[in-house]
């Protein structure tokens, strides 16, 4: 009898001690490529034999093994259960052989999780880096654009996404390439300098094979086009009026500071503008694109009560001058200035007169 009370104590002590077990599964990927991230979930919802959960907070390592021949430890990370008792890991492939791997969890006291538990899974890394030929030259020199051709095989006319890193930042993609029925590729990026490029290969299936360029040489330096400029004085009443023959390309118009200015200007095909972005304490800019010929600007206040010397200014020009013509194609009245003109003739007609007169006299 008193056996059999014995065996009845263990055996409730065994049910006591697998009930206070907790349930926790982990899954991943059967399969992933060299290059991807190998991303474990994890649970700790309660599963057979009304297991409990694992408490939120609850902490542990999940260790990648390489588990060819003798089990080595590769990477760990540490994991932490949520509210809803799933937790997470993330592992970088990058670099690493292909074989067969084991991820594991780690039981901190060997009877934290009961008997049901999933702590172990078998995952295969594929190495795709043979499936693709680069046929331009890993080392390149500075053009403007970074020469990408080859092949990946397998994949016929389905293109091959490309992304490119350049000092730690992604400049190009992802973004998915024509490959014509041999899986044959051939794209230029535009590069803004020398230097280092990964260029990540990807296609539908995952990661194929991440390449480094390198780029020898600079762009070359670009030079900031001359400044020319004119004033004249400018009220609202009485603008400022210039002729500015311009240059092939870009034609900036500057204003000086200090008055809010506004920039009205007529450009070679006839067209007016209008520009009035700015406040007194920055320059007011109109921004063209020119053929060579002349454009006619319009300077004034935009206060009825400021006025003011503005200097205007233009890059990209030949010239900049004050204009007597341009009043009249904005459709203002011409200047009074401009009507002094006819006092010469009749100082001549005065002077005329005067000699008849002594001729006659004498």
């Amino acid at each position: 009898m008193k056996r059999i009370a014995w065996l009845t104590l263990i055996a409730a002590m065994l049910l006591v001690s697998a009930a206070s077990a907790a349930y926790v599964s982990i899954s991943a990927p059967k399969e992933v490529y060299v290059g991807d991230r190998l991303v474990v979930a994890g649970t700790s919802v309660a599963g057979e034999f009304a297991q409990p959960s694992l408490k939120p907070g609850f902490s542990t390592d999940v260790i990648l093994y390489y588990a060819k021949g003798t089990k080595s430890e590769v990477a760990r990370k540490t994991i932490v259960v949520q509210e809803n008792g799933l937790f997470s890991a993330t592992f970088d492939t990058a670099g690493l052989a292909a074989g067969t791997y084991s991820i594991e969890i780690v039981d901190p006291t060997q009877t934290t999780f009961g008997g049901s538990s999933k702590v172990q899974q078998m995952v295969e890394l594929i190495d795709r880096s043979k499936d693709i030929v680069v046929d331009s030259p890993l080392t390149q020199e500075f053009d403007g654009t970074l020469d990408l051709r080859g092949t990946v095989s397998g994949i016929g006319d389905a293109g091959v996404q490309v992304r490119v890193e350049h000092d730690a930042a992604v400049i190009y993609g992802p973004k998915y390439i024509r490959t014509d029925a041999n899986g044959a590729f051939s794209e230029e990026v535009p590069i803004p300098d020398g230097g280092t490029y990964g260029v990540t290969f990807s296609d539908t299936k995952g990661f194929i094979s991440t390449v480094t360029f390198v780029i020898s040489g600079k762009p070359a330096p670009t030079s900031t086009p001359a400044m020319i400029s004119a004033n004249a004085p400018a009220t609202r009443s009485a603008p400022a009026y210039f002729e500015v023959d311009t240059k092939s390309g870009t034609v900036t118009i500057t204003t000086s500071v200090g008055i809010d200015w506004v920039i009205e200007y007529i450009d070679e095909d006839g067209r007016s503008h209008k520009v009035n972005d700015k406040g007194q304490l920055e320059p007011e800019t109109a921004e063209f694109v020119a053929r060579g010929g002349t454009v006619y600007v319009k300077v004034y206040p935009m206060s009825y009560s400021d006025r003011g010397t503005v200097q205007v200014s233009a890059a990209n020009a030949d010239s900049i001058r004050v204009s007597q013509a341009a009043p009249g194609l904005f459709g203002d009245a011409v200047p009074t200035t401009a009507q002094a003109t006819p006092l010469p003739a009749f100082l001549a007609l005065l002077a005329l007169i005067v000699v008849v007169v002594l001729a006659r006299r004498g």
